[in-house]
C-alpha cells in the first residue's frame, strides 16, 4: 500500500478538523493573555491556520487575521467560513512575504510537523514579518522526537503518514534565534499541549 503524507492527510481531514475547531470550547485558554498584547485592530498571522477556526476567533476579537497553510482542502473551507480574510497557500519553511507585516503571530500546532533540526529556519520566518515588539503565540505537543502513534493513521483503506514531532521549551528556546526573546509558558487546558509565548525583539542582538 502506497502512504500519502502531511498535506494529503490534512486534504482529507479537513472536515473533521473544522467540526472540531469552529466548537467555542476549542479555544485555548490563552488566547485572552495573547490577544491582551496586541495592539487594537492589529494584524495577526493565523500561521498553519488549517480550517481558520483561529482566524475566526481573531476577527471576532476585532483583529484582522492573515492566514497560511499548505493544505488546498483546509483553506477551501477557511475561505468560505471566513470571507474577506486573506488566506495564502504556502510552507512555513520557505518564506511567506505574501502576508505582509503583522503585529502577532499564532501556530497553533504548526510546530508538530516541523522536525527538530529546521525549528530555527521556522523561527527565521517568523521573524521576517513579524513587527519589532510582536508577539508570537506557539503550541507544541508537550515531548521530544517522533511521535509513531500520532504520525500513522489509515482513512478509508489509504495510509497517511504525517509525520508528528513532539518538542519541548528547551528545543525552542534553542531555535529561536537572536531575533525573539522567550517570555512565558501559558495555560494549557491539556497537559499534552505546551503554550509559549515569544516577543521579536526590538532590536537583534548579535
Amino acid at each position: 500500500m502506497s502512504v500519502l503524507g502531511c498535506e494529503a492527510f490534512y486534504d482529507k481531514t479537513a472536515p473533521r478538523w473544522a467540526e472540531k475547531g469552529y466548537a467555542d470550547e476549542a479555544e485555548p485558554v490563552c488566547m485572552d493573555r495573547f490577544c491582551a498584547l496586541l495592539p487594537a485592530g492589529g494584524r495577526v498571522l493565523d500561521l498553519c491556520c488549517g480550517t481558520g477556526y483561529e482566524s475566526f476567533r481573531l476577527r471576532r476579537r476585532g483583529f484582522v487575521p492573515v492566514g497560511l497553510d499548505f493544505s488546498g482542502g483546509s483553506l477551501a473551507i477557511a475561505r468560505e467560513k471566513n470571507p474577506g480574510v486573506s488566506f495564502y497557500r504556502g510552507n512555513m519553511l520557505e518564506g511567506y512575504p505574501q502576508v505582509g507585516v503583522v503585529d502577532g503571530i499564532i501556530c497553533i500546532a504548526g510546530l508538530v510537523h516541523v522536525e527538530t533540526p529546521d525549528l530555527p529556519l521556522a523561527f527565521q520566518r517568523m521573524a521576517e514579518v513579524l513587527k519589532p515588539g510582536g508577539y508570537l503565540l506557539a503550541s507544541v505537543r508537550y515531548g521530544t522526537g517522533r511521535m509513531e502513534e500520532r504520525s500513522v493513521a489509515e482513512i478509508d483503506g489509504q495510509a497517511y503518514d504525517r509525520n508528528f514531532i513532539a518538542h519541548n521549551e528547551e528545543e525552542l528556546r534553542a531555535a529561536m534565534g537572536p531575533a525573539f526573546a522567550f517570555v512565558e509558558e501559558l495555560p494549557s487546558d491539556l497537559k499534552i499541549w505546551a503554550y509559549y509565548l515569544f516577543q521579536k525583539l526590538e532590536e537583534v542582538r548579535l
